[in-house]
């Protein structure tokens, strides 16, 4: 008995030390340990970190890009929450009408659909899960910029003020948010907790893609157990199925369904993202993006058009890319020569290649180091 009393005091001893170390000391004082006054302190300092941003007319839209996504969306509306929360005039916003997936996640939810912002122009903006005019609400340009919450390379959006800038090289732009509200000390409700929890599952592919950190990891269970989820991969399941439906859906809309635009050295590029159930689904959905793409480059003011089919089975990854003519196949080459296998409609990768962590690092590598007429 006394030896395991000597050994709870020599870890007592430990873990004062531990924190001692890390500048958090344990005890009490009027009541409250002095490690709560400290995470009261840091929460504080967090909140006024953001006290400086400059707010023009409110209220502060939050809003996403444009063929928003879940993580754009649910993004959108739990982080104007969250501005509210702090005493902000913010609400959430959409470019335009949500996909099928964030409509799932939103109803699972019970929160309504966002507003569409026809025109940003004169308004308060604090933007998500991306930085570029391309991507942007018309009028963007002209808009006062007051944040950007973003886990994309930097972008064009420029601003000439202090601004609220949180970028991470994490996988989702919810979990970034999530951290947002424990370091602001804000509780979740269930309802932004279930939004946020499908936008992690969503972007990350249930924490299977390569940007996923621990971060997204601990979001994950958490976000759960507060949105009264207990089988998350059931959830993940539901709103994938929504993913894949693209039931009544012309091939046009298709295509431009999850798509994102980009500019590197005045070379303009646009890469639209569909999913596919399987292989031959995919092989099929390639066909049908090939025939489409022609018709959709005319519509868009872009110089290269790809559409970028992805397909997991048995946990192995595989995409699909279709270049929309030969300009486009050629460079895509050029940026991707370890890509070789091209079956005269689509280039085969069979270890996957993410949006934003493969093609558009690898597309704005090779344009910014070769000089285009």
């Amino acid at each position: 008995m006394k030896a395991k009393k000597l050994i709870i005091a020599a870890l007592a001893c430990l873990l004062a030390a531990a924190c001692a170390g890390a500048g958090f000391f344990i005890g009490r004082s009027n009541g409250r340990s002095a490690l709560t006054d400290e995470w009261q302190f840091l929460r504080e300092m967090n909140r006024a970190s953001i006290e400086n941003m400059i707010i023009g007319e409110t209220p502060i839209f939050v809003i996403g890009h444009r063929s928003p996504d879940s993580d754009t969306v649910c993004s959108a509306i739990a982080y104007a929450k969250l501005l509210s929360a702090l005493g902000y005039d913010a609400q959430a916003a959409i470019t335009q009408s949500v996909n099928k997936e964030s409509a799932y996640i939103l109803q699972r939810a019970g929160v309504e659909v966002p507003p569409v912002l026809e025109d940003a122009a004169g308004k308060s903006i604090f933007l998500v899960d991306h930085s570029e005019y391309m991507q942007a609400a018309e009028g963007m340009e002209d808009a006062a910029i007051v944040g950007v919450i973003d886990h994309h390379g930097v972008g064009s959006v420029t601003t000439g003020q202090q601004v609220v800038y949180e970028a991470r090289p994490i996988g989702a732009t919810a979990t970034i948010i999530w951290l947002d509200y424990l370091n602001y000390g804000v509780d979740i409700d269930r309802e932004t907790a279930c939004l946020l929890l499908g936008a992690v599952l969503s972007d990350t592919d249930n924490l299977t893609s390569t940007t996923v950190t621990a971060a997204d990891k601990r979001a994950v269970p958490a976000l759960a157990k507060i949105a009264g989820i207990g089988d998350v991969d059931a959830f993940y399941r539901a709103l994938h199925a929504e993913k894949l439906s693209y039931e009544g859906m012309s091939d046009q809309e298709i295509l431009f369904s999850d798509y994102k635009e980009y500019e590197v050295k005045g070379v303009k590029f646009g890469i639209g993202t569909v999913q596919a159930i399987d292989e031959e689904a995919a092989r099929n959905l390639a066909g049908r993006m090939k025939a489409a793409l022609p018709e959709g480059f005319k519509t868009r003011d872009v110089s290269l058009l790809y559409t970028q089919i992805t397909v997991r089975e048995n946990g192995v990854k595989m995409d699909y890319i279709v270049p929309c003519d030969e300009n486009a196949k050629k460079v895509f080459e050029a940026a991707f020569p370890d890509v070789s296998e091209f079956d005269s409609t689509a280039f085969i990768s069979r270890t996957g290649m993410g949006r934003k962590s493969v093609l558009v690092p690898g597309f704005t590598d090779y344009l910014s180091a070769y000089p285009h007429e």
